[in-house]
């Protein structure tokens, strides 16, 4: 099942993860384009498959009005892969 939520320019596109059953990914665009972490790549969270829907929506409301915890969230993206 497929949700979208949006908060202060951001929008993010939820629904199961296509490459693990188990869980529910988030995508996260910012004016309608792919919102990219610091390797150009799409930013997305990845959540357990029984998250519920107001623990999704709290991230998206947290990294679309936080600043810091959003720069917070792309350094650990950034140097998750080294």
């Amino acid at each position: 099942m497929e949700r979208r939520y949006e908060f202060s320019g951001f929008r993010f596109d939820a629904g199961p993860d296509p490459q693990d059953a188990r869980r529910q990914r988030v995508l996260v665009f910012k004016d309608d384009e792919p919102y990219t972490d610091l390797h150009g790549a799409q930013v997305q969270k990845g959540f357990a498959a029984s998250a519920g829907e107001a623990r999704i929506e709290q991230f998206c409301r947290r990294f679309a009005t936080d600043e810091a915890y959003r720069t917070q969230t792309l350094l650990k993206h950034a140097f998750a892969c080294c």
